[in-house]
């Protein structure tokens, strides 16, 4: 699949350009519905290595509402920007880029392991890859990254709202009975309550929603190959 940038920029950048092609960015976040239907949902999680500049990117497309699993990708990406905490997105969309690009069909939505609006900047993960590609897109995020909450009630499908400066930017979602709540937020191209209802719906008896758990156990499977690997060929 040819994958085509909406806003396309730089991404050999010094952290003091990225802060500013940020502050654009953040301006052009949509949190409102866009027309389109959701039949295809492609779960997005990144994982980062401790010991250098290498990225995996983990995508797992799935039917919506049946999410079936459609297609998988595991890559690997070597970037060259720095680690900057508010900047991390620079970092990894070039290498979700690379990996929604081996797929064979667009995704009608992405629903990214990170945060949308609920970042310090406004422009988490999820929101600069949806401006970017000019997609709906949802942060599912196991932390919070901003912001003050009042813990939902224990069970399952208890909901509080996310607050940040007087603002409510995301829900907090008690997916499973007695587990650490998720921290949803709109990314683009849809509003706070559809992208919790989108989750909800996607979530399975399990923490995470289907698509993100999928593409988690996809990326834990792959590190798991390379240590076996690694240690195979150690002398």
């Amino acid at each position: 699949m040819k994958l085509e940038l909406r806003r396309p920029h730089r991404w050999d950048l010094a952290p003091y350009e990225a802060q500013q092609i940020q502050r654009e960015l953040a301006k052009e976040v949509v949190c409102a519905d866009a027309s389109d239907e959701i039949h295809w949902i492609a779960g997005i999680v990144i994982g980062h290595s401790r010991f250098d500049d290498r990225i995996q990117v983990a995508v797992a497309l799935l039917s919506f509402p049946e999410l079936l699993l459609s297609e998988q990708v595991v890559s690997e990406y070597r970037t060259r920007f720095p680690f900057v905490p508010d900047l991390l997105s620079f970092r990894e969309i070039p290498a979700i880029l690379q990996a929604l690009a081996e797929l064979t069909r667009l995704p009608d939505l992405l629903l990214v392991d990170g945060p949308g609006i609920a970042h310090p900047k406004g422009l988490g993960i999820a929101s600069h890859l949806g401006v970017v590609l000019e997609l709906p897109a949802i942060g599912c995020s196991k932390c919070n990254t901003v912001g003050s909450f009042v813990q939902p009630e224990v069970n399952a499908g208890s909901i509080t709202s996310l607050v940040w400066q007087g603002e409510i930017i995301g829900t907090v979602y008690r997916s499973k009975n007695r587990v650490a709540p998720l921290f949803i937020s709109a990314g683009h191209r849809i509003d706070r309550d559809n992208a919790t209802r989108i989750v909800r719906e996607s979530c399975q008896g399990y923490r995470l929603p289907e698509p993100i758990r999928i593409a988690s156990s996809l990326l834990n499977e792959a590190k798991q190959t390379a240590r076996e690997a690694a240690v195979a060929t150690d002398p």
